[in-house]
């Protein structure tokens, strides 16, 4: 039985494109014949199987299915380019069925473990506010929202929306500290926390996608700011 590494819209997004692409490429065969040029999209296929087995390993627990799909998308060798060509076309075909397999039998895989992204135990604004956009691939957009969701929250504390205004000019206080002796680390870790996501969020604005490309890195983002929430539920500003 198939087993998930990532989210099954992930993977079915993944495994679109590579069908996508293969049909593109099958499109040039036409012009390789025209033109004398099979070994030059001989190379493009090489280029597209290892490509696609690369993702496939991303994908799936194993490699079973990368396997598979090495092996019926690999042509015999010829003595030609011109002898290997056919070959080639019917494994790039065979190749794009398998693919499309996949997608069909999507529902039958098995989903990653819930430990692999503990979404559910994100705190319940994240969750609620950020989970669609994270679990339909909207990184970026999930990653922002998370990180507005604890500058709204600092503001509905202090009237100041980062960490340092909050706990400098905004007097923010947060119980739960170890020990008396320690809170005053305490108060400088919650504090660290919500400066380090205001940078952050800096970094994102400024850049076209954030450097947000894969569900483990956005999550970890959302990680954060569900911890920085987590915290501030037991935030007070002092008099």
């Amino acid at each position: 039985m198939a087993k998930l590494l990532k989210p099954r819209q992930e993977v079915s997004r993944a495994l679109t494109a590579r069908i996508r692409a293969g049909n593109e490429l099958m499109a040039k065969a036409e012009i390789a014949e025209e033109t004398w040029g099979h070994r030059d999209w001989l190379h493009l296929l090489k280029a597209w199987r290892e490509d696609t087995v690369k993702d496939l390993n991303d994908l799936y627990k194993g490699a079973r299915e990368s396997n598979q799909f090495a092996f019926i998308a690999t042509p015999g060798d010829h003595s030609t380019p011109q002898y290997t060509f056919p070959h080639a076309k019917r494994a790039l075909e065979l190749g794009i069925t398998l693919l499309q397999n996949l997608v069909d039998r999507l529902d039958l895989a098995v989903a990653e473990s819930p430990d692999a992204t503990a979404i559910q135990s994100l705190h319940p604004e994240i969750l609620s506010k950020c989970r669609n956009l994270y679990e339909s691939g909207d990184y970026v957009e999930a990653v922002e929202k998370s990180f507005k969701l604890v500058r709204d929250r600092l503001r509905s504390l202090t009237s100041y929306e980062t960490g340092s205004d909050a706990f400098g000019r905004g007097k923010l206080y947060v119980d739960g500290a170890a020990a008396p002796h320690v809170d005053e680390d305490f108060q400088n870790g919650v504090k660290f926390l919500t400066m380090a996501i205001d940078r952050f969020r800096n970094e994102r604005s400024h850049t076209a996608d954030g450097n947000i490309n894969d569900s483990i890195r956005a999550y970890e983002y959302l990680r954060l700011s569900s911890l920085a929430l987590h915290l501030l539920e037991t935030a007070r500003v002092r008099s």
